[in-house]
């Protein structure tokens, strides 16, 4: 297996995880999500995000969209379920031909690399909201 560069993927995914529209929104989104990942897990956050509210829609669709791509970009987890909570649920799961320590170890990449994203993320949110105003 060759060797990939996480974070420039990370800062891509990021940079589009923002709503151009409502970057206030994204930015309050980013950071609630990325609370919730850091300290409850990947699924929880799963579950955060398909609990927000209307007005949240877009930055939880920017952010589910985001993600997703860039585990699969990663090779992180390939899985295309339709709603979130099965989505996030499942990358906790033991892949094929998997071992606990391999699914572990993948786990806890993917959720740093989420972490990671989500952060330059806010960031970006929150440039955006300063050259707005």
């Amino acid at each position: 297996m060759s060797l990939m560069n996480l974070e420039p993927l990370a800062a891509q995914a990021a940079n589009r995880m923002v709503d151009p529209a409502d970057p206030k929104v994204s930015e309050n989104t980013l950071t609630k999500s990325l609370a919730v990942l850091t300290e409850q897990g990947v699924y929880a956050f799963g579950l955060f995000l398909a609990t927000r509210k209307d007005k949240e829609k877009n930055a939880v669709k920017l952010i589910d969209d985001r993600i997703r791509q860039l585990l699969k970009d990663t090779r992180l987890y390939q899985d295309s379920q339709p709603d979130m909570a099965s989505y996030y649920r499942g990358i906790s799961a033991q892949q094929d031909e998997e071992t606990p320590t391999d699914a572990l170890r993948r786990l806890l990449l993917t959720k740093q690399l989420m972490e990671i994203t989500l952060t330059y993320a806010r960031y970006h949110a929150k440039a955006f909201n300063k050259a707005s105003s």
